[in-house]
């Protein structure tokens, strides 16, 4: 059915609810949605990599990474994002913002703790298009919106003093809803039928998740730092409660839809299927001056069902993404010249995003640079974090849709001594 979609699409209505929506990409058509949260705003600028770490900033990519954290640190961010999308004929624009994490997580001698909430993924997708069936033309529009959030809870423990071991548990919760309307808008003498159809299928997702970390880091006598990191989630389930309606619609002249008879449908009772990921990632630097690093992560995206759609051309294969990344600070100590202190981040990726349409993998590539602001003259102050991303992902070759993004995003991350014992003499 999908690949008919795609190939006829000859409209796509994308409107301003997408920005309540997080997305407005045609492929969160597919699955759960599109995934949205890849590491808070510094760890993003520079390709998502969890093998960064550091004593002052939050990477929730590696609960490893919390046991090197020296202050309690508060992390909010969010984003806005400006799309181009585009098939072979047409082509259409979005825009939609984001609120992206909220995370707190704090030191306790060698364990560090972290809890947070965040959304995960994202449905939002409006596609309209016309068929020739026969002698008749008949009108179709996709609806999608909802999404899937996580809470987290992480510890990281200290085992020596350069090797670290993390633990995240997380809950996902979230609903999402699909909406197919049909009307024959030609019967094949010329008369548009002012009664249509519309199926409506609901999901409600909950269910735990688990992710491991181990992360190694060496600082050699000329202040030089290897980091080594390995992360690995297992195959979790999460429950779904689905049900759908199919309902007899009718159209007004000035195209609003009013229902005229509904019944229930029996709809699957698919759990959602988490699939495993690990990652292995490789970093170098100078403490506080430099760094770059290098990452690999794969997952198991062939265990995925498509859950809610009939496609016959979408399929699933395994995923891996490829970042590189790093960050530049000219002098965190400087006293005389504030943008010394600015620290300087960049970040390539390329992802094979696991989905398969026409035959064709979607792929989905982006540079992204990063600006990190302190507030205060000491370098574990708190700092405002902004990033700026451009990528593209699908193509329009092959009856399939590009989408060419730009990503505007800001973090706030505060640093204080909470929850610590102070020493008076």
């Amino acid at each position: 059915m999908i690949n008919r979609i795609i190939l006829g699409v000859c409209l796509l209505t994308l409107s301003g609810s997408y920005a309540q929506q997080g997305t407005a990409s045609p492929y969160s058509y597919f699955g759960t949605g599109e995934q949205k949260f890849k590491g808070t705003n510094e760890i993003k600028t520079m390709g998502s990599l969890a093998v960064f770490q550091d004593s002052i900033h939050l990477n929730t990519l590696n609960p490893a990474s919390y046991a090197n954290l020296q202050k309690t640190t508060l992390a909010v961010g969010f984003s806005t994002t400006s799309a181009k999308i585009q098939t072979a004929s047409a082509s259409e624009k979005s825009n939609r913002s984001t609120f992206d994490y909220f995370a707190l997580a704090f030191p306790t001698g060698k364990l560090g703790v972290s809890l947070g909430i965040m959304p995960y993924t994202f449905v939002g997708y409006n596609i309209a298009n016309q068929i020739q069936d026969g002698d008749k033309k008949i009108a179709r529009e996709y609806n999608g919106d909802g999404g899937i959030s996580r809470t987290y809870l992480g510890l990281g423990y200290k085992i020596t003093p350069n090797l670290n071991v993390g633990a995240e548990f997380a809950y996902n919760f979230g609903d999402t809803k699909n909406t197919t309307t049909k009307f024959i808008t030609d019967d094949g003498t010329g008369f548009l039928i002012d009664r249509g159809s519309q199926q409506i299928i609901s999901n409600d997702y909950s269910g735990f998740s688990f992710n491991t970390a181990l992360s190694y880091s060496k600082v050699f006598s000329d202040h030089m730092k290897l980091d080594i990191a390995v992360t690995y989630s297992p195959e979790t389930t999460l429950k779904n409660k689905q049900t759908g309606t199919l309902s007899t619609v009718s159209i007004s002249s000035t195209g609003n839809l009013t229902t005229v008879d509904q019944i229930n449908i029996d709809a699957p009772k698919k759990d959602l299927i988490m699939p495993q990921r690990y990652s292995l990632g490789v970093g170098y630097g100078q403490n506080h001056k430099w760094f770059v690093g290098a990452e690999y992560t794969g997952i198991q995206n062939s265990k995925l069902n498509n859950y809610y759609t009939s496609a016959q051309n979408a399929t699933f294969e395994d995923s891996h993404r490829i970042s590189l990344g790093g960050y530049y600070t000219p002098k965190y100590n400087s006293f005389q010249n504030y943008f010394h202190r600015w620290t300087y981040r960049f970040g390539l990726k390329y992802e094979n995003t696991g989905l398969i349409l026409n035959d064709q993998s979607i792929k989905d590539t982006s540079v992204s640079l990063g600006f990190g602001l302190p507030i205060g003259i000491n370098r574990d102050s708190s700092n405002i974090n902004i990033g700026l991303e451009y990528g593209k992902k699908g193509t329009k070759n092959h009856g399939l849709i590009q989408e060419n993004y730009f990503n505007i995003s800001i973090g706030f991350s505060f640093n204080d001594k909470w929850f610590q014992k102070r020493r008076y003499e």
